[in-house]
């Protein structure tokens, strides 16, 4: 009984599709927009959300990663710009 089981595991891992692993750029980037792309789904230029953003006035808190570079969590724009998940 246990050989007929192993046996139908082996088919459906076989006639499975390989999975892509995502790189930690590209997983982070499932959960956050670069500012640009926040902006873009918000509608305003990336400048203004940056300074919104650096004035503490943003409508949504950004992630600083660097001095220079921050991230926007996806779910908070879409809630904004009224998009669905």
């Amino acid at each position: 009984m246990l050989e007929y089981f192993q046996t139908q595991l082996e088919e459906v891992i076989e006639e499975a599709a390989p999975v892509e692993r995502l790189t930690h750029e590209e997983h982070l980037e499932c959960f956050f927009y670069s500012e640009a792309e926040a902006a873009d789904r918000l509608g305003i230029h990336r400048t203004t959300l940056r300074s919104l953003a650096l004035a503490g006035k943003a409508p949504v808190e950004p992630i600083p990663l660097t001095d220079h570079r921050r991230v926007y969590r996806r779910i908070d724009i879409h809630r904004l710009a009224g998009i669905e998940p």
